[in-house]
């Protein structure tokens, strides 16, 4: 008592609001009527933010990319070519050949029988252009007096007058022509730089290619080596399988067309078979566009009848190759959806053009293997696996 006085009067305490239950329950952040954010709009917003995150990272990753298009293209272009060299590199090495000698019959040799391929087809091509000069004149000439007497009613004078308007106009635009010339010239020394780019870093993927990967393996942390290795091995069995089929399909698909149009008579097949093969690595359009080059060359050089059968070759040709040899030689290679297809080449073709079509699924489907072998990876440590194993054995060629 007399140490309480001594002290003075002590205020009175509340007790803690653990101890109130009433307080506790008001503020309890569990209560569903306490909870003003929705669960529904709390999930909702941490998918946003992350998928805000991974598109952002996403666009860095594509401006870095397309900035640095000079290297980044040739590596690129040097891996999807590597895909067809690597094995007859190796074949030659098994016959006694040094390393460096295999890789550089395969690189320079192949480069050497393209260039003597294109040498040996341009006198060619050059001399049947000028015989269809002639007949592309008349076919000119017969759609004029189309539109002149046919449904359209459009008057010779009046189109030969928006004719001359467009010339004008390009005579007015000389200097901005002249710009782009220059720009134009700029882009082929980068593409002259980058294409010589490519074939040295071919030449060292073919002949180095297993020192390359043991490199970036040896620095790369022991926890994720196994990892890292699995699914470089996965994406190098897709993006070969996806190139090597695409090139045997696109090789039958050139063929057949050519043989056909050579029966029927209709000029420029090796030209036009090249064209096929090219389209061929180009899914969904290039096989169309190229087709209807030859039933335009058809048209041009003999008749509407002509014209038809070569149409009904494409078609045919390239139905056979939809159906029968899709499913029958890209059977290992990764499958991607038309939509996939389409959207990896418009957005391919928007960000580095024709090149970046080329190249967009390949890319793509080598993106899919990679995710495919990380999703069964997790799927195998989440069930107590070993993830080695479980996608080695689903990797097997006769794996369902």
């Amino acid at each position: 008592m007399i140490d309480s006085e001594a002290n003075g009067p002590t205020e009175p305490t509340e007790p803690a609001a653990s101890d109130n239950p009433t307080v506790s329950a008001e503020f309890d952040p569990t209560r569903p009527d306490i909870q003003r954010v929705p669960p529904w709009l709390a999930t909702t917003t941490a998918w946003t933010w992350r998928l805000l995150v991974l598109i952002a990272g996403t666009a860095a990753v594509l401006y870095v990319l397309v900035t640095l298009s000079l290297v980044t293209l040739p590596v690129i272009i040097a891996l999807v070519l590597a895909t067809l060299c690597v094995g007859p590199a190796r074949a030659l090495e098994r016959r006694g050949l040094p390393r460096a000698a295999a890789a550089s019959i395969v690189v320079f040799g192949g480069v050497l029988a393209v260039g003597g391929l294109l040498a040996a087809l341009t006198p060619s091509f050059v001399s049947q252009v000028r015989e269809l000069v002639p007949t592309v004149v008349t076919a000119v000439d017969q759609v004029f007096e189309w539109l002149d007497t046919g449904p359209l009613g459009w008057d010779r004078e009046e189109v030969f007058g928006l004719l001359d308007q467009g010339l004008e106009t390009l005579r007015e635009q000389s200097g901005q022509i002249a710009g782009q010339v220059v720009s134009g010239a700029a882009l082929v020394v980068q593409g002259i730089t980058a294409l010589v780019l490519a074939l040295v870093l071919l030449f060292f993927f073919v002949k180095d290619g297993a020192q390359i990967v043991d490199w970036a393996i040896a620095r790369t942390p022991p926890a994720h080596r196994s990892t890292l290795r699995a699914v470089g091995r996965r994406a190098w069995a897709a993006l070969s399988g996806f190139v090597r089929g695409t090139a045997a399909i696109a090789l039958i698909d050139a063929l057949g067309i050519g043989i056909g149009l050579a029966i029927i008579g209709v000029p420029l097949v090796l030209p036009i078979a090249v064209l096929v093969f090219l389209g061929g690595f180009i899914p969904v359009i290039g096989a169309f566009l190229t087709g209807m080059i030859a039933v335009l060359v058809a048209l041009a050089a003999t008749d509407f009848t002509t014209a038809l059968i070569t149409l009904a070759i494409v078609v045919g040709v390239q139905q056979f190759e939809s159906n029968v040899l899709q499913p029958v030689i890209m059977r290992r290679a990764v499958s991607l959806h038309p939509a996939v297809l389409l959207g990896a080449l418009t957005a391919g073709g928007v960000l580095i053009g024709i090149i970046g079509a080329f190249l967009a699924v390949p890319i793509a489907a080598v993106l899919a293997a990679v995710a495919n072998e990380l999703r069964l990876r997790h799927e195998a440590r989440q069930q107590g696996l070993d993830p080695d194993a479980v996608t080695e054995v689903l990797a097997e060629p006769d794996a369902d």
